[in-house]
């Protein structure tokens, strides 16, 4: 049955005597409908009528519309959001309840339990259903249902079958004599029989048939691993495509909802690798899934929900660059710019917020030097804010439904909002459109609601929505066990037949007693009866296809496992796993050409370059990084956080120093002053400091937040005040955040900070603030990690150096003033020079290492030569430019620390 898009010739013939096929499940109908289509087609006929194929729940809809035309029906058909809001008024108004849970969440439960108790005719006992809390409670909501219902006219959908029952056997719906056959049916509920039985007796003909494929081939296979169950699927998949390039085949797995992710990575990689480019159309993979996603996680819904809750609260700075880089915002256009101020300007802020309103959007757009590149983006944003003004979104007003579904239409048309000419986003948007057709429905009682109400009514409706795209046809069809019923295909593998995973233990709901479940003989109250089922429906899928695998693993997340008990009858044989999956061939390896490269890079201009004493920092570490980082400016995004960044936290360290210092001038008047007067110039110097960042707090969390900054400044800089007071040999700041404007140093002409240099009677004594964690080891070797000092060393004015040192300005033990000195007690903790006899030499021996650095950047220096393979690579930005196996990067599990501010 190569190619088996051909119609299975039970179902030729039951429509050719002008039956009616019903189906037991949507999928089944659908793809009966495509084989006949294709049936004809290969016919040759020019045009068809369509087949009479129905799903039960069409075929149940379209006797009760039936039943309406001809008036013996007049009932309110409740659809979904109409029978969740009555079930959900009728829990609101309960005085006896009280529950953790939502009345949302609990109008579902009952629903459910309605439903079920519906399916297995036990209406009737609701009267011997409470027994506890939580029974007793779905017992009084139950009985106030039906009243309501009885009252007002309504009919759950849930109790079609009882009704179309009694209408069939009263003779109220005609039939046609030609019957009818049912196809996909692994059970049916006794609800679906009283129907059937009431056709039958009227004479109607129902018959069952089941769809056999001829059998050829059926086999087991015991995997390892599930990664390698996977694995070994998707190349028995895309083998058999290429043998028979017409072939439908099935993948049928039990937990398809939670390994879909998995699932679609490991397909799309062996069948489709071409795909993996995140530019391509996915909707051209030669597989498709029937399980649907909530419509709230498809992307151009999820940009609809985030629009409409900004009009009440503020997003998060992630929910906001979602949607700065969602093509379904503002038309879609100026995504380069929108992604460009995201990255460098959003999230570069003074003070990045955690969420922000659409106000602040507003501001910080207008604002942005970009915002001449986004009028859209501008227009988009005023615009939804005077639909919000217009159409009164903030307000507690209550306005009937259908008035809240037209206002969030003009809301999304005012933001731009809109699909492309995808036919995937088509079909997205246009059940977007059916979902507010539904809210508007809610206005079948009368009530009124407020915009909030609605927007979580949406939200909800959103997330219990599930899409599924129009069926392509494509080649793999992965779907659920359940799903496959009613279908057959050239091959099948049921994946994940172990028996920790296959058979699914049916669930039971707790708002039903137990008794009462068990004597319905509901699914999971009888292992027995579910495990025969669980067979029925095994045996059906062995029988789907001519040739039919199954697989478990061996090891599972959950345990080690044996192959599922419902396989027992199948009469399975061990597959060979390198004939059915042969193992992808090795790759050729293609021997390397060396070519020489006599090309040179352009010469540095004789100017001031950007990029200070970072750029012999990085041609230390790596010649590569310090030409891609320096010259060709190819540098990674920072990662952000809510607030001021590291960064920015540690300028603030820097510049509250700097007007300390300033004002006080000496240790001598740092010592006279007392801890009040001390504390008082400390914190004029922090307000200074955070004054630009001040001027930015417009909400309470901005106005929390600084508070916490002027705490954590002076917890931490107080200490340290008290500590530069036990330095034996006094001091006076000479300089403090003096820039070097064109500082030579070899070929190379940079721009220089020097943090500050304090004067003493010994000499000058050169300091860099840290943060975070250094050690004056750093500068000792021929490619120094930290030159920056060395460096302010080398180009120091002063003819005496008395000492250099890191001024490590951290909380607790690690504060200290640690380098080197000429005379003991100028610092606080002195180190010792290793290669060189005085700090005057080392001084010469940092000039002619830094000057060697020098000039191999400004030559061209830019081989990968990382200075400690692997880990000076491991926190590089530039191995997708210089290629380096990665492989051997070793995990760093060390504490992040503040970053600092470039100083050079």
């Amino acid at each position: 049955m190569d190619g088996g898009a051909l119609l299975p010739e039970a179902i030729v013939a039951t429509l050719a005597r002008g039956a009616t096929v019903l189906t037991g499940n949507q999928r089944a109908a659908r793809t009966l409908h495509y084989q006949f289509d294709l049936h004809n087609r290969a016919l040759g006929l020019p045009s068809w009528a369509p087949p009479a194929i129905l799903a039960w729940d069409v075929w149940i809809a379209s006797l009760w519309h039936r039943l309406l035309v001809d008036g013996y029906a007049n009932l309110l058909l409740l659809n979904r959001p109409q029978e969740h809001a009555l079930w959900r008024s009728i829990i609101a108004a309960d005085p006896e309840w009280s529950s953790l849970r939502t009345s949302d969440s609990l109008a579902e439960m009952a629903s459910d339990a309605w439903s079920h108790l519906a399916a297995y005719r036990g209406e009737g006992h609701l009267r011997s259903a409470g027994v506890s809390a939580d029974t007793r409670a779905f017992q009084r909501w139950a009985i106030a249902f039906e009243r309501r219902c009885r009252a007002e006219g309504y009919l759950s959908q849930s109790q079609m079958e009882s009704i179309l029952e009694t209408e069939v056997s009263a003779g109220h719906v005609t039939f046609s004599d030609r019957g009818y056959v049912l196809v996909g049916f692994d059970g049916m509920t006794p609800a679906q029989l009283s129907v059937v039985e009431a056709l039958r007796a009227t004479g109607i003909s129902v018959e069952e048939l089941e769809l056999h494929a001829p059998d050829r081939s059926k086999a087991l296979v015991a995997a390892e691993t599930e990664h390698e169950e996977l694995t070994l699927c998707a190349r028995w998949a895309r083998r058999h495509l290429e043998e028979h390039p017409k072939a439908r085949i099935a993948l049928i797995v039990p937990d398809l909802e939670d390994r879909r992710a998995v699932i679609d990575r490991v397909l799309l990689h062996t069948l489709a690798p071409e795909l993996e480019d995140i530019t391509a159309k996915q909707a051209t993979t030669p597989f498709e899934f029937s399980l649907g996603i909530p419509l709230a996680r498809t992307p151009i819904v999820a940009t609809a929900l985030d629009l409409l809750h900004w009009t009440f609260q503020p997003l998060t700075i992630d929910r906001i660059s979602h949607l700065l880089l969602s093509p379904y915002f503002a038309g879609g256009v100026e995504i380069n710019a929108r992604a460009e101020f995201d990255a460098y300007e959003l999230r570069r802020a003074r003070m990045l917020r955690p969420e922000m309103t659409l106000d602040d959007m507003i501001h910080a757009v207008e604002a942005a030097r970009r915002s001449q590149r986004l009028p859209r983006l501008i227009t988009a944003l005023k615009a939804m804010r005077r639909v919000i003004a217009a159409e009164g979104f903030a307000a507690s007003d209550l306005r009937p439904s259908a008035d809240c579904a037209e206002a969030i239409h003009a809301l999304l048309e005012a933001a731009g909002w809109s699909g492309g000419d995808d036919s995937i986003e088509f079909q997205t948007r246009r059940k977007w459109e059916s979902l507010l057709d539904e809210l508007a429905t809610l206005d079948f009682e009368g009530i009124r609601i407020s915009f909030h109400d609605a927007l979580a009514t949406v939200q909800r409706l959103a997330q219990n929505t599930l899409f599924a795209p129009e069926s392509r046809g494509a080649s793999v069809q992965i779907m659920g066990p359940l799903e496959s019923a009613g279908s057959v295909f050239d091959a099948a593998w049921f994946l994940r037949a172990g028996d920790l995973i296959w058979p699914q233990r049916p669930g039971t709901t707790p708002l039903l007693p137990w008794h009462l479940q068990r004597e319905l003989a509901m699914p999971g109250t009888d292992p027995a009866a579910d495990s025969g089922q669980a067979r029925r429906t095994t045996e059906r899928i062995a029988h789907s296809a001519p040739i039919v695998v199954f697989s478990y693993a061996k090891d599972s997340v959950d345990g080690l496992q044996r192959p599922s008990t419902a396989l027992a009858d199948l009469s399975l044989h061990d597959a060979d796993i390198q004939h059915l999956a042969p193992a992808t061939p090795p790759r050729e390896v293609v021997p390397l050409e060396i070519v020489e490269d006599g090309s040179t890079l352009p010469p540095i201009p004789d100017q001031v370059i950007r990029g200070g004493a970072d750029i012999l920092r990085l041609q230390a570490a790596c010649g590569f990084r310090a030409f891609a980082e320096k010259r060709l400016w190819a540098t990674g995004l920072d990662s952000t956080e809510p607030g001021m960044d590291a960064r920015e936290r540690g300028s603030s360290v820097h510049v509250v120093l700097e007007h300390f210092w300033r004002e006080v001038k000496t240790q001598a008047a740092l010592k006279a002053l007392s801890t009040v007067e001390r504390r008082a110039v400390l914190s004029r110097a922090i307000e200074t400091a955070l004054e630009k960042t001040d001027r930015l707090s417009i909400s309470s969390w901005d106005a929390a937040y600084m508070d916490i900054q002027r705490e954590r400044l002076v917890a931490l800089l107080d200490p340290w005040l008290l500590a530069e007071m036990k330095r034996s040999v006094p001091f006076t700041v000479k300089l403090s955040e003096t820039e070097l404007k064109d500082a030579h140093i070899g070929p190379l002409r940079l721009r220089l900070r020097v943090d500050r240099i304090d004067e003493t009677e010994f000499g000058d004594v050169i300091l860099d603030y840290k943060t975070g964690d250094a050690s004056p080891s750093a500068w000792l070797t021929e490619r120094p990690d930290e030159p920056q000092l060395p460096l302010y060393a080398v180009l120091s004015e002063s003819t005496d150096i008395a000492g250099v040192a890191f001024a490590k300005v951290r909380v607790g033990k690690d504060m200290e003033l640690h380098g080197y000195e000429t005379q003991s007690g100028i610092l606080l903790k002195s180190a010792k020079l290793k290669d060189a006899p005085t700090l005057e030499d080392q001084v010469e021996q940092w000039r002619r290492v830094l000057t060697s650095l020098a000039e191999d950047f400004h030559g061209g220096d830019i081989r990968v030569r990382p200075k400690k393979y692997p880990t000076t690579c491991e926190y590089c930005t530039q191995r997708l430019l210089c290629r380096l196996d990665i492989s051997q990067l070793e995990d760093n599990t060390d504490d992040e620390s503040e970053a600092e501010t470039d100083r050079g």
